[in-house]
């Protein structure tokens, strides 16, 4: 009797399981340009959050391929601070030297421009 008792409760867990993997999605980055906008402006302006850029800088975006470029752009620039090239990394609020919030600068002028090509949305 112990046995059958065990086997059922196993057996539903085992279901409950299937049923979760089945239905269930995983987390997916889907970031919007009015967001990532955000973080460059906020570093730009000397803060911002250096998780979410690492993150940001760190992972494909797969739904905006003009998005999926600024990142690229954003890689880059971060890849020549560790490499010590003429881009480094900033003392104090700032993340980069002279050189590299100067690109920055002209990331966001780029992302500015795909936002304002980008056609707007309204529900009724």
């Amino acid at each position: 009797m112990d046995f059958i008792l065990v086997f059922v409760i196993c057996l539903l867990f085992l279901l409950l399981l299937a049923i979760a993997m089945l239905f269930g999605r995983p987390p997916i980055y889907r970031p919007k340009r009015v967001d990532v906008y955000r973080l460059i402006s906020s570093l730009c302006e000397g803060g911002g959050d250096t998780e979410q850029w690492v993150v940001f800088v760190g992972l494909t975006i797969l739904h905006d391929p003009d998005l999926e470029k600024i990142r690229l752009q954003c890689y880059e620039l971060e890849l020549q601070a560790e490499s010590h090239q003429r881009v480094l990394f900033g003392s104090g609020r700032y993340r980069y030297n002279d050189v590299g919030m100067q690109r920055l600068e002209g990331i966001r002028s780029t992302l500015k421009g795909l936002m304002d090509q980008e056609p707007t949305y309204r529900s009724f």
